[in-house]
């Protein structure tokens, strides 16, 4: 079974904050499978399922602030319960942990995020959570992204691995994503020139060939687009990267 793409609507945020479903009916025209939510667009659970199940549109997963998982658990699950959401994903640590913490402090948020994975599971979610290339520095020798995952329970805490990101902090996404056998659901698909910036997936350099023969082998569930930095419109960006992934997929 091949694995479907899904869109991030971040990508196309500031079109969100003006006519969120209208950014939705856009999207699955695209033919995109699925959407990863950043924000609701004001909508109830119960009106988004209603709009994505008359789109054909599937929810890939829903990115959540820690702040919010950590104060407003309960408000987070019962939403995303409602919208039928599988996949909760905490997008990046808090910044002065991504600013200075060391590797005690990483330890303690592991099992922090393990706590509230252990809550969302009891609910029928899976959390995980997504990298920048922040989490690439390093500490004794070690990536801090490693030293995470080395210490959350692998259960209650899942990778959302940006490949684009990985590649961006001179890391091979293929190698790196191969050691996430069973503990990797989604990845982001991004791309990157070569020691330059971000550009529309499939004009990069990241190896998109290399990623799509190793997902479904370490059982990657959602191939999901993201592109924060474009060369042209925001939605002409996301329609080109979806172009190039499936050319890819299908080759």
């Amino acid at each position: 079974m091949s694995i479907p793409i899904g869109l991030q609507l971040y990508s196309l945020r500031e079109d969100a904050t003006k006519d969120f479903v209208g950014v939705l009916k856009s999207v699955a025209a695209m033919g995109y499978a699925g959407v990863e939510f950043a924000g609701y667009g004001g909508l109830s659970p119960e009106e988004l399922k209603t709009i994505l199940g008359d789109l054909g549109l599937r929810v890939a997963g829903s990115h959540v602030g820690f702040d919010q998982l950590d104060k407003q658990l309960d408000e987070v699950l019962s939403f995303n319960t409602k919208l039928g959401n599988k996949f909760l994903i905490c997008p990046a640590a808090p910044r002065e942990l991504l600013a200075d913490g060391g590797a005690d402090d990483w330890k303690a948020f592991a099992h922090k995020l393990s706590e509230i994975g252990a809550k969302a599971k009891a609910k029928g979610l899976q959390l995980a959570y997504h990298n920048h290339a922040w989490e690439f520095k390093t500490i004794d020798g070690q990536h801090v992204l490693d030293i995470f995952f080395a210490n959350v329970d692998p259960n209650n805490v899942m990778a959302e691995l940006d490949l684009g990101w990985t590649f961006h902090a001179g890391v091979d996404p293929v190698t790196y994503l191969q050691k996430f056998k069973g503990r990797c659901p989604l990845v982001h698909i991004k791309d990157f020139k070569q020691d330059g910036p971000q550009t529309e997936v499939g004009t990069g350099d990241v190896d998109l060939a290399g990623i799509v023969a190793t997902a479904p082998k370490v059982g990657v569930e959602w191939y999901i687009i993201e592109t924060e930095q474009y060369n042209m419109a925001p939605v002409d960006s996301v329609r080109v990267g979806l172009h190039n992934l499936k050319t890819v997929l299908q080759k």
